[in-house]
């Protein structure tokens, strides 16, 4: 164990507060780049570090935020990534000694991640990998990575540090006052995903006050028993003079430190708007002998050896409970389907759509995701059909492939907690398949055969599969996380094997402590009847103490069987001896008809794709709004085709409309950002094909909005996602770019003649230059609305500075089209 983290299970440690801020005190200007400082003017740098250790920190965070490459790259920095990292490490350990911890501080990256957006997974984690190991090399105790919103970026990162550094983990979410991330992630979901990961440190930073966070807070502690960090913002930034003031009184920002210590939190500190001031009063304030009593008694507390796994989405926790098995549902598999086969080396996903919709509502808790035919690239399918799957559901996945590289590609793409499908008894197996298990979080299956083949007898197959279990412990992988595939061979060449299957379950439970699951519909392969049969087997599977199943959830006879054992079902042994006999009489019955009916074997079911025909603009209208780019370039070339669906009709009566519901179900967090995003770039492959076939200077734009961040930020996701809405709904966007300085912005004004002018900011330190740009405007005598939005802007700073404010980008459309009416355009 390190010091750092033994020193964290003796008493609550206190973290430094904001940095930015601190250093434009000092005369530094957010566009000579915060990182840059720690090699230009390290002694400012030092000085901020030595304010908070003297305050009375116990730990102090590099000037590192934002010194990644893909940032960098803006100020021309992007081959100083280790000087600078190294560099901020050494000042930090320079201002606090050994007495204390240093935390390298690693933020976002300023790029969305596929499937959202350009940046890829691995260029995420080599840029996180580069940054961790500068931090390393230059003395760092701990990494926080911190003010992340989206689940999958935080993902790449700590699998990053985790992989390249042998430093603790703090992974710090920000949510918003719903508890949420911006991309829908509770915390409950982070805990899921990241602490299979290996982080040691869970933490909530930024966005709000220590009122929000006391219930973020709360959710971490009752979801782990990981340490817990909070590092609030004082309250919300208010404008004084042409400067964003955070108001909150040391003393009152310190009274929730208490709190927070009080009910379990291990390290307190601060965000925007704090100071040393704030840090002298947190740390004067749980001085307190009972709060660090209370800490301890936490930590003396009874702790349940019994843990259940859990499966999770970017939005969704699926815990495997004692009594309920676990449903995985198997129909994303073109086994035996020719028809989904030819559609996946076609390159399109509507099976794969239609059943994962199909069996989410039939009640899968897991979704199988299989895409093994040949001729194609399986890495490059797995990543794609992973997209659309979580596309369509919030269930977490199975990944499923006898390729490790295919495997490895779906572990990256799916953003959440998924079960690996599957490792074996080969040798060739354990070593390749079991490290990825361990290096992406994920729970395996482990499949009783080995390089002789699926073997004859329950003892074999509980000697092959100990062999998984014990090399998987080995790497780390806990037994919870381990579900046993004893394999299941077709009851038509005989039911000896299946009850060898049968046997095998509860000694491999009771003998290894592991869990088990079956493919259930390997029973039936080859006979003519395999739902009957299928469902028999099941149940009696389930007797036999089965914790979890691969079945078609959609099956009638599957359907009736869990519907018999009752929901949630309950995995009692059938009544005990009993039952179970009369479902084994059962199942050897309905075995040795089939066998003698003579009966040709059933087929595996194709997927009934519905007939994809436009029938009026509603069609297009839902598809933009479930985010099936695929259907709506569809349905549009079909509109196209004839004269019936004209585009400027396809446009305003179809994609739009399917637009503006997406925008009202995102108000009402019934969306988040990613449905967003999805439908926006649905309603764009629509948009593109109904502009190609309108006349040019037939119609004219709604109205023309210059767009740009302001001058010192170069943070642009939110930027970008505004103008593709705008430009969806028909508005010509001129963007600028970021970093804008107000004379730029200025003068494309008076050269474009915008309908409105739209600013981002996403720091406190750059939303004052959205004033000054009013100014300008003024001066300039340029009477153009002013529409502002960001993470830090206010209504309240809007209305100082007579702007329209917007909380995001949908709103920013609605806004820009009352400006346009009301200007009578």
């Amino acid at each position: 164990m390190s010091k750092f983290l033994a020193e964290l299970k003796n008493k609550v440690l206190i973290i430094d507060g904001a940095m930015g801020t601190q250093l434009m005190d000092r005369g530094v200007r957010p566009e000579d780049c915060f990182d840059a400082v720690n090699i230009k003017k390290p002694e400012i740098v030092e000085a901020v570090h030595k304010a908070y250790v003297e305050a009375g920190a116990d730990i102090v965070e590099t000037n590192t935020f934002g010194a990644n490459r893909i940032k960098l790259v803006d100020y021309k920095l992007d081959n100083k990534v280790r000087e600078i990292n190294v560099a901020a490490a050494q000042l930090a350990r320079k201002a606090i000694g050994e007495k204390g911890f240093v935390c390298g501080s690693i933020g976002p990256l300023g790029k969305m991640l596929e499937p959202l957006g350009e940046t890829t997974f691995d260029q995420a984690y080599e840029a996180f990998v580069e940054q961790a190991k500068g931090l390393e090399e230059g003395g760092a105790d701990v990494i926080s990575i911190e003010t992340i919103s989206d689940l999958q970026e935080m993902r790449a990162a700590v699998v990053a540090v985790k992989n390249s550094t042998k430093l603790p983990i703090i992974a710090s979410l920000t949510y918003d006052d719903g508890e949420k991330t911006v991309y829908g992630t509770t915390p409950e979901v982070a805990v899921a995903v990241l602490e299979p990961l290996g982080i040691d440190i869970i933490s909530a930073n930024c966005s709000t006050g220590p009122e929000g966070m006391l219930k973020v807070a709360k959710r971490y502690l009752a979801a782990t028993k990981l340490p817990v960090m909070v590092m609030p913002n004082a309250g919300m930034p208010e404008l004084v003079g042409n400067k964003a003031v955070y108001k909150m009184s040391p003393e009152k920002f310190a009274s929730y430190s208490k709190k927070f210590v009080e009910m379990g939190v291990r390290i307190v500190g601060g965000c925007c708007g704090t100071s040393p001031e704030h840090i002298r009063a947190v740390k004067n304030e749980i001085r307190n002998t009972k709060a660090q009593t209370n800490l301890a008694c936490r930590q003396a507390g009874p702790k349940s050896e019994i843990r259940n796994p859990k499966f999770a989405s970017r939005t969704k926790v699926v815990e495997v409970k004692p009594g309920v098995p676990l449903l995985v549902g198997e129909r994303i598999n073109p086994t035996g389907r020719p028809a989904f086969q030819e559609e996946i080396r076609a390159g399109k996903t509507q099976i794969i759509r239609q059943e994962a919709e199909t069996q989410t509502k039939g009640g899968a808790d897991l979704l199988d995701v299989n895409i093994s035919v040949h001729d194609i690239s399986e890495s490059e399918v797995m990543g794609k059909t992973v997209k659309v799957v979580q596309s369509v559901s919030e269930q977490p996945l199975s990944i499923d492939s006898p390729s490790r590289f295919a495997i490895e590609a779906g572990l990256k793409q799916f953003c959440g907690r998924a079960l690996l499908n599957s490792v074996n008894g080969k040798r060739e197996s354990i070593e390749q398949i079991i490290p990825l298990a361990k290096k992406y979080g994920a729970a395996i299956i482990a499949l009783a055969l080995d390089e002789h083949g699926i073997p004859q007898s329950a003892d074999d197959r509980v000697r092959i599969t100990e062999r998984i279990v014990m090399s998987a412990v080995d790497k780390g992988i806990s037994k919870d996380d381990i579900f046993v595939d004893c394999l299941v061979m077709t009851a038509g060449v005989g039911i000896a094997g299946c009850l060898e299957t049968l046997k095998a379950i509860p000694v491999i439970k009771e003998r290894l402590g592991v869990k088990t699951i079956l493919g259930i519909s390997n029973v039936s392969h080859g006979m003519p009847a395999r739902s009957n049969l299928n469902a028999l087997y099941f149940q009696l599977a389930l007797a036999y103490g089965l914790d979890a199943a691969i079945v078609d959830v959609t099956d009638t006879e599957i359907q009736k069987a869990i519907k018999g054992l009752g929901r949630p079902m309950k995995a009692k042994k059938a009544e005990g001896d009993e039952g179970r006999k009369r479902l084994l009489e059962a199942f050897k019955a309905e075995v040795d008809k089939q066998r003698r009916s003579g009966k040709p074997a059933e087929k595996k079911r194709e997927a009934v794709l519905k007939e994809i025909k436009l029938s009026g603009y509603q069609d297009i209208r839902k598809a933009v709004i479930d985010g099936d780019g695929e259907l709506v370039g569809m349905l549009v070339k079909q509109g196209l085709a004839g004269k019936k669906f004209p585009p400027q009709k396809i446009i305003d009566q179809g994609l739009i409309p399917g637009m503006e519901i997406v925008g009202k179900k995102f108000s009402k967090k019934e969306y988040f950002l990613p449905q967003v995003i999805e439908s926006a770039e649905a309603m764009k492959k629509g948009f593109i094909l109904c502009q190609e076939k309108i006349p040019k200077g037939s119609k004219k734009a709604v109205g023309k909005v210059v767009l740009a961040t302001v001058k010192g930020d170069i943070h642009d996701i939110g930027k970008n996602i505004v103008k593709m809405m705008l430009e969806n709904h028909g508005f010509t966007v001129v963007d600028l770019g970021k970093d804008i300085p107000p004379e730029k912005i200025v003068e494309a004004a008076k050269k474009e003649k915008p309908n409105v002018i739209a600013l981002s900011a996403l720091l406190t330190t750059t939303m004052v230059e959205m004033g000054i740009v009013k100014d300008e405007l003024k001066k300039a005598k340029l009477d153009i609305p002013l529409l502002v939005g960001g993470a830090v802007v206010t209504k309240g700073y809007a209305d100082r500075i007579g702007a329209v404010y917007s909380m995001d980008a949908v709103g920013a459309v609605e806004l820009a089209k009352k400006i346009m009416k009301a200007a009578g355009k």
